[in-house]
């Protein structure tokens, strides 16, 4: 077979599952593991900056706990594709994968290495592997989303202010609020505080519709 070499990083905490993954990616047509760590501090304090063309990122351990690491590595990698493995079989986790962390895609807990290649090979093409029902509920979020954004803009009374959209930038990019506290040099209750003041001030439920306000303003990336 063909075709341009895909390199992939692994992101586990079990050094047995790293090791596993390692020998039998590394057996496949067209695919190499580059690097792989327990987690993304580890790799900071080694001092490394992978680039590869995707990552797998353990989301069986805990779903949250996987959302803060892909958000480490957004940092690292803004345009970095992510796979999620071991993703809980419930429509609220997959979910969470695609709209908090922009997964290009996933392996469900009953998953297997098949899948776990497929994934690969899908999302190094160029293609968001989601099932068709997974896409329905998508486009349900989003749409419900968009009218949440577009009522909150008609009725917001005040701008933000620039540490504001400093902080809901970072939202955007899948940032804690420990990661916000640490890159404005401020504190953790300080950071809870201006969220709780952003989504009182523009009408909003949850950090997911400050991240598309966010999007939406055009403020991804403008502020450092």
């Amino acid at each position: 077979m063909g075709g341009a070499l895909t390199n992939v990083g692994i992101i586990h905490s079990h050094r047995l599952f790293r090791d596993a993954f390692v020998v039998a990616l590394t057996n496949q047509e067209r695919i190499t593991v580059g690097w792989e760590a327990p987690c993304v501090e580890q790799l900071q304090l080694n001092g490394e900056e992978p680039q590869p063309d995707l990552f797998l990122v353990e989301a069986s351990d805990s779903l949250e706990r996987c959302c803060e690491e892909v958000g480490r590595l957004r940092l690292m990698a803004p345009e970095c594709k992510v796979i999620m493995m071991g993703v809980p079989e419930t429509d609220e986790a997959v979910l969470d994968c695609i709209e908090r962390v922009g997964a290009s895609g996933y392996v469900l807990e009953s998953g297997s290495l098949h899948d776990v290649v497929r994934n690969i090979r899908s999302v190094a093409a160029g293609e968001t592997v989601c099932s068709p029902r997974v896409a329905g509920l998508v486009f349900s979020r989003v749409s419900e989303l968009s009218r949440q954004v577009s009522s909150s803009w008609i009725n917001r009374p005040d701008k933000l202010t620039r540490r504001e959209e400093e902080i809901v930038t970072a939202i955007e990019c899948g940032c804690s609020n420990k990661e916000i506290a640490v890159r404005l040099g401020i504190e953790v209750s300080t950071v809870k505080n201006h969220v709780h003041n952003i989504l009182d001030k523009l009408q909003l439920r949850d950090r997911r519709s400050a991240a598309e306000y966010a999007k939406q303003q055009g403020l991804v990336g403008s502020r450092h």
